[in-house]
């Protein structure tokens, strides 16, 4: 599920991402939640997680949660 304004250059299965998220090429994302202004890096891989508004994943970086136990990254976090 995807609302306005998102720009997607890599893949997203089974998500929800709010306005204005970014995803950059080579980058997946599964079964996650994305709020606003999230930028995904290039070839990054996010599996179960939920990022909170403003959150920036830098190029390459890899964050893998499990279905009970999501990893959860606060508002204005960079990685």
């Amino acid at each position: 599920m995807l609302a306005d304004g998102c720009l997607i250059e890599g893949s997203v299965e089974n998500s929800i991402l709010f306005r204005g998220v970014t995803v950059k090429k080579g980058a997946v994302v599964k079964n996650s939640i994305i709020m606003q202004a999230v930028t995904i890096g290039e070839n990054c891989h996010m599996d179960h997680v939920i990022l909170d508004k403003g959150v920036t994943i830098r190029d390459g970086r890899t964050l893998t949660g499990y279905d009970g136990f999501p990893i959860i990254l606060k508002k204005g976090t960079t990685i």
